[in-house]
């Protein structure tokens, strides 16, 4: 029996009063809760989810957090959600809009081939052991890829696959991500020699997204970097294809008010808290998480979030939500955009800079962001950030290094008067003696007090997204160290940083002290 569903369903986005300004492109949801199904009856459910992604009916996979805020602010805007018992319902409901199936082996590179070709052919992929009840319910087999791997599919549709984007996804994952794939006529796989990722670039292109994880950050982000593409962290997104579509006119972020001149007997610190390239997190637990978005002292303190900027692709309405929910007023929560930019890439091994950087320029301008923080493999160096600065939409730029973020200690390197910054700080458990606390306000306590003329007294403080969880989260650290600060010390966001950095220190090119 299906069951329309009404505001009921969500739970916390009225109760914070935040109202996106949404314009639908459907007019019903079917949800289906599928941590319940089979992994093969959740990949059946997520490749016709991505299948359907077009017309006035629509499929959604029900989840917490970032999830169920915007379900209800669809409601809010007319959307009728309908509830659905199995996979076999949403077959049956969309059943004319589907060929038939692909057939795959659970636990195989098969599980890819489908789900790259469903588009190409207009069906869905089917685990072998379901290969009764879909003949029951007149799906045809429209094709067999079990004895497919990543190269065959490649070297036989290579052609038709969109050359704007791929997906890179484990097999032991079987459904998130696999509707945004399907959506968008993505070539899936995962892992691979260095002659079969060499012939991605060959058959569909280069300088493009890659969305996804494989577990080894630091090999998959320097082999994307050295084709000229760049990750984006997703392998365990839901609904993007949907939200993709979801138009959302991005409220107005919280601006900074123009910050009180410096004078000697201060010192200017920052906070930015990691990890906002993580567009799975972003879009899930991360709103929620009091030890994050969710603290209940978020609004006490002037506090700065990476945020990544290819939000305002995929789910607009997401980063809309953060815009929409920021605290306002004495105390503001800023943005700036993760690592590395556009995407998570490591600069130093990147082939044109120059073309990245003006990639990441028109997704910052898109997503109202002005400052960028750069990741960059441990070889590389300061230098180049430079054609990031080159970009009219960058004011700056936060450096840091792969293996230890704080590893320049506060360097600044100037290039046409404005500024990349190191780190020189940590807040983050168990790296060294000033990373906790009370150690990291010792380490300010013994900075210059001269913040109108001595570099030296401003330090930005990385706070680390995954650490202190026994202890309140990464805001519980920082609001604990912020209590102990020393008299003199002034907490900004980073767009005073920056503006009170080139006010006082600006040069045309060269570094600045520590």
């Amino acid at each position: 029996m299906l069951l329309q569903l009404g505001c009921a369903l969500c739970l916390s986005a009225g109760a914070q009063g935040a109202s996106l300004e949404l314009t639908p492109s459907f007019t019903e949801l079917w949800v289906a809760d599928v941590h319940g199904y089979s992994s093969a009856e959740q990949t059946l459910v997520a490749t016709l989810q991505g299948q359907v992604d077009h017309g006035e009916r629509r499929i959604w996979i029900r989840q917490g957090a970032m999830n169920t805020l915007l379900l209800e602010q669809m409601v809010r805007h007319g959307v009728k959600v309908y509830a659905v018992e199995s996979a076999w319902q949403l077959v049956e409901q969309f059943r004319d809009q589907i060929k038939g199936t692909i057939v795959y082996k659970e636990g195989t590179a098969s599980l890819n081939a489908a789900t790259s070709i469903c588009s190409l052919l207009g069906a869905v992929a089917l685990e072998e052991s379901l290969l009764g009840r879909a003949e029951a319910a007149g799906l045809p087999v429209v094709k067999d890829v079990r004895g497919y791997d990543q190269a065959r599919v490649l070297e036989e549709f290579g052609g038709r696959f969109n050359k704007n984007l791929l997906v890179e996804q484990s097999e032991s994952i079987p459904f998130h991500l696999r509707d945004f794939a399907v959506a968008n006529q993505a070539f899936v796989y995962f892992r691979g020699d260095e002659d079969f990722r060499a012939s991605i670039g060959r058959k569909i292109g280069r300088g493009i997204p890659v969305y996804g994880w494989t577990g080894d950050e630091f090999a998959w982000i320097a082999n994307l970097s050295k084709r000229g593409n760049y990750g984006i962290p997703a392998d365990w997104s839901l609904n993007l294809s949907v939200l993709q579509d979801l138009e959302c006119a991005l409220p107005i972020r919280p601006k900074t008010i123009a910050a009180d001149p410096v004078k000697d007997g201060e010192r200017v610190i920052a906070f930015v808290l990691t990890d906002g390239d993580n567009i799975q997190w972003m879009g899930g637990e991360f709103v929620k998480d009091p030890g994050c978005w969710g603290n209940s002292h978020r609004g006490e303190f002037n506090m700065n979030w990476e945020m990544a900027p290819m939000l305002a692709e995929v789910a607009p309405a997401a980063l809309g939500w953060f815009y929409a929910t920021a605290s306002k007023g004495a105390h503001v929560d800023d943005f700036v955009a993760g690592p590395s930019g556009a995407g998570y890439v490591y600069h130093h091994h990147l082939p044109d800079r120059a073309a990245y950087a003006k990639t990441t320029g028109a997704a910052m301008r898109k997503s109202q962001l002005s400052i960028c923080t750069m990741l960059n493999a441990d070889e590389g160096g300061m230098e180049e950030s430079r054609e990031l600065l080159d970009r009219p939409e960058i004011d700056g730029v936060i450096y840091k290094d792969h293996w230890l973020y704080n590893a320049r200690r506060g360097q600044v390197l100037w290039h046409k008067g404005k500024p990349c910054v190191s780190y020189k700080f940590l807040l983050w458990d168990d790296i060294g003696p000033d990373t906790a606390p009370k150690g990291l306000v010792e380490a300010i306590r013994a900075m210059p007090v001269l913040a109108a003329s001595d570099i030296g007294s401003y330090a930005l403080v990385s706070v680390h997204a995954w650490s202190f969880k026994g202890s309140g989260g990464p805001m519980a650290a920082v609001q604990q160290t912020i209590n102990l600060l020393p008299e003199g010390t002034r907490v900004v966001t980073v767009t005073e940083y920056f503006a009170l950095l080139r006010s006082h220190f600006a040069k045309e090119s060269g570094s600045s002290g520590k």
